[in-house]
C-alpha cells in the first residue's frame, strides 16, 4: 500500500514539473511592432524578436515576465531593435531580463522597471552600437552586473548608457555597470538626479578602453572604503561635473587615462584615487588641481584679501572726510562717531577665476581729539561674506591709529594724513566635494588672523578742484590649516591707492544741509600675487590673474546733516559704489558728534 502511495506521489511531482516547464518555456515570436497595453497584456510569456527593425513597447502599468523567467525580452542576434518600457511598466526576469547578445543598434528606453532577480538586468554580450536610456523615475536593477557589456571580437562596441533614474545591484561582490576591459568606444553618462549604486567589494562602475564616463549625479559604493569607479582599460576618460557626487574611491588600472573635473570656478574638492596615477589630471574650469589623488580649492579669503584691504582704506577715508566737515563747523573739538552698514555684491568671472560673493558688514568708527594736531581713531567691524560655492567667512576686525589733520606724511607729502593698524579674525566654513564620506561632501573649518597697516595722505584743494590722495595698505596672514585637507602658506599683501575726491555742502537755513561727495580710487597690488598651499601634503601654487590685482572704484554719496547745537551734529549718509571688478555696493551710515 505504501508503495502505491509513493508511486502516485512521484508521478504527481513529475507532472507538476512538466507543466511548470511548459509554462515557463512558453514564448511568442513576433515579426512586426508589438505593444502591450490593457487589452493586450504581456503576462508571463517571453517575447522574442524574430526580425530586424522591430519595436516592443510595454505600456503603462503592464508587466512582461516574472522573476522566475529567463530572457523575457529576447532580442539576441537582431539588428536595429527597440524596447520601450513606459512609466509604471516592468520587465521582470530571473536572469537577462533584456537579452541583447550579438545585437547591432539595439535601443532600450526605460521609464519604468527592468529587473533581474538574479543576474544581468540588461546583457549586451558581443553587442555593438547599443543605446540604453534610463529616464528619471526609471529603475534598472539586478542581483549581479545590472548592465553587462563584454565582447570577444575586435569591432568597437559603441555602447552608450545614459541614466537619469536609478540603477543598482544587490550582490556584495559584483559591479552595477560592467564594461569589460576589452570593451571600446563607449560612453556612460549619469545625469543630475541619476543614482547608480551598489554595496560591494567590486566597483560600482567599471569601464574599459577608449571609453568616457561622465557624472553629474551620484555614483555610490555604500562601502565607502571600496571603489566607486574603476578604469580597467587604456585611453579612457572620467569627467566629474557640476554638483555630481562620488562615494567610494576612483581606481585606475592602466596608463594613458585621464581624469577631468568641472565643478565650477571656486568649488573645493578632494577625491581619493588608487591604483596607477592618471596620466592626465585636468580642472576644466582652470582651478589649480593637485596630483596624487585629485584636489583643488577655491581661494576665497586668500584671493580677496587685497580687495578687502582696499575697502577698509576707502571706509576710513570717507569717515575722515565726514569728521573733518563736522569739526570745521564746530566751535570746539569734541568726539565723533558713526555706524556704517554696507552690502557688497561681486559677479563671478570664470576667465579670471574671480569668485562671486555677497558681503554684508557693520562698522563703528570713533574719532576723538588726542592732542593739538592729532586725533585718535578706533574702528570696529564685523562682516559676513558668502561665496558662490558653499564657502562662508565671518570676519571680526579692530583697528586703531591717528589722524593728523594738519600734518604731512613724512613731512613733505600732502597737508593731512592718517596711520592705522589692526587685526582681523577670520572664521571660515567651507563645504567641499569628496569621495571619502558617506554623503559625498564634507564641511571644513578654518580660523586665522590677518595683521593690517594702512597709511595715507591727501592734498586738499579749494573751490571745485578735486583733492588728491595716496594710500598704502599692507596685510600679513600667517600660515594656517583648513581642517582635513588644506594647508595655506603665509601670505603678504601690499597695495597702493591713488585717488581723487571732493565733497559739497548745500545749506538749508542755519541748521540743515545736504552733502554730496565722490571718490575715484585707483588701486594696484604691489607685492607678489601668488599663493602657495598644499592639498593633503602635496604642494601647489595659485597664480592670481593680473586683472584681479588692480581695480578702479567710483563711489558717490548723498547725506543729510542736522546741526543740533554747536557741539552736536547728526548725519545720515547713503553711499553707492561700483568698480571694474564687477563689484557693486550699497551702504549707509549714521553719525553723531558727541563728547567721550
Amino acid at each position: 500500500m505504501s508503495y502505491i502511495v509513493n508511486k502516485s506521489s512521484y508521478t504527481l511531482i513529475l507532472l507538476l514539473v512538466y507543466f511548470s516547464l511548459i509554462i515557463h518555456s512558453k514564448a511568442e515570436t513576433f515579426t512586426s511592432d508589438k505593444t502591450f497595453d490593457s487589452e493586450n497584456a504581456a503576462g508571463n510569456v517571453q517575447q522574442k524578436f524574430n526580425d530586424t527593425d522591430l519595436t516592443l513597447t510595454i505600456s503603462e502599468n503592464e508587466t512582461l515576465g516574472t522573476l522566475s523567467m529567463t530572457k523575457p525580452a529576447h532580442v539576441n542576434e537582431k539588428a536595429r531593435s527597440t524596447i520601450i518600457v513606459e512609466t509604471g511598466a516592468s520587465i521582470l526576469g530571473t536572469a537577462n531580463a533584456v537579452a541583447g547578445d550579438d545585437t547591432d543598434g539595439l535601443t532600450i528606453t526605460n521609464s519604468g522597471t527592468i529587473r533581474a532577480n538574479n543576474s544581468k538586468g540588461i546583457n549586451l554580450l558581443d553587442s555593438i552600437n547599443a543605446t540604453v536610456t534610463n529616464n528619471s523615475g526609471g529603475t534598472i536593477r539586478a542581483k549581479t552586473n545590472t548592465i553587462s557589456v563584454s565582447k570577444s571580437g575586435t569591432t568597437p562596441d559603441n555602447i552608450n548608457i545614459t541614466n537619469s533614474g536609478t540603477i543598482y545591484s544587490t550582490n556584495a561582490s559584483t559591479n552595477t555597470i560592467l564594461l569589460h576591459s576589452n570593451s571600446t568606444n563607449s560612453t556612460v553618462t549619469n545625469n543630475a538626479g541619476g543614482h547608480i549604486y551598489n554595496e560591494s567589494t567590486a566597483a560600482t562602475i567599471t569601464i574599459g578602453k577608449t571609453t568616457t564616463l561622465t557624472n553629474s549625479g551620484k555614483i555610490e559604493n555604500k562601502k565607502i572604503d571600496k571603489v566607486a569607479i574603476t578604469v580597467d582599460g587604456a585611453d579612457s576618460t572620467v569627467i566629474l561635473k557640476d554638483s555630481g557626487i562620488i562615494i567610494g574611491k576612483i581606481k585606475n588600472n592602466k596608463n594613458r587615462n585621464t581624469l577631468k573635473i568641472q565643478h565650477g570656478v571656486g568649488q573645493g574638492y578632494y577625491y581619493e584615487t588608487t591604483g596607477t596615477d592618471f596620466e592626465t589630471l585636468q580642472d576644466l574650469d582652470g582651478n589649480p588641481i593637485v596630483q596624487g589623488s585629485a584636489g583643488s580649492v577655491g581661494q576665497g579669503g586668500n584671493e580677496i584679501l587685497d580687495e578687502l584691504l582696499g575697502y577698509k582704506s576707502l571706509n576710513i577715508r570717507k569717515s575722515l572726510t565726514k569728521y573733518k566737515s563736522t569739526t570745521n563747523e564746530s566751535k570746539s573739538k569734541k568726539g565723533w562717531g558713526e555706524i556704517n552698514f554696507a552690502s557688497f555684491n561681486r559677479k563671478q568671472n570664470n576667465q579670471s577665476l574671480s569668485l562671486g560673493f555677497n558681503y554684508a558688514g557693520v562698522s563703528i568708527n570713533l574719532i576723538n581729539p588726542y592732542s593739538k594736531d592729532k586725533d585718535f581713531i578706533l574702528s570696529i567691524e564685523t562682516s559676513k561674506q558668502n561665496f558662490t560655492k558653499d564657502h562662508t567667512i565671518n570676519r571680526y576686525s579692530i583697528s586703531s591709529g591717528f589722524y593728523f589733520p594738519n600734518r604731512s606724511l613724512f613731512n613733505n607729502i600732502g597737508n593731512e594724513s592718517f596711520l592705522l593698524a589692526g587685526l582681523t579674525l577670520h572664521n571660515s566654513d567651507r563645504q567641499i566635494l569628496t569621495n571619502t564620506t558617506a554623503s559625498g561632501r564634507i564641511d571644513i573649518k578654518d580660523n586665522y588672523e590677518t595683521y593690517e597697516l594702512i597709511a595715507g595722505t591727501k592734498i586738499n584743494n579749494n573751490y571745485f578742484i578735486p583733492n588728491l590722495g595716496l594710500t598704502f595698505g599692507f596685510s600679513h596672514t600667517p600660515a594656517h590649516s583648513e581642517s582635513n585637507f588644506y594647508e595655506w602658506d603665509a601670505k603678504n599683501i601690499g597695495n597702493l591707492s591713488f585717488y581723487f575726491d571732493d565733497d559739497y555742502k548745500f545749506n538749508f537755513g542755519s541748521n540743515n544741509s545736504i552733502n554730496l561727495g565722490w571718490i575715484l580710487d585707483l588701486r594696484k597690488m604691489v607685492t607678489a600675487k601668488d599663493q602657495d598651499f598644499e592639498v593633503n601634503n602635496t604642494g601647489a601654487t595659485y597664480k592670481q590673474d593680473d586683472d584681479l590685482t588692480e581695480e578702479v572704484t567710483l563711489s558717490a554719496n548723498i547725506g543729510y546733516e542736522k546741526k543740533i547745537s554747536d557741539q552736536h551734529f547728526l548725519k545720515f549718509n547713503l553711499d553707492s559704489t561700483t568698480s571694474t571688478q564687477e563689484l557693486t555696493s550699497f551702504s549707509g551710515n549714521f553719525a553723531y558728534k558727541f563728547t567721550f
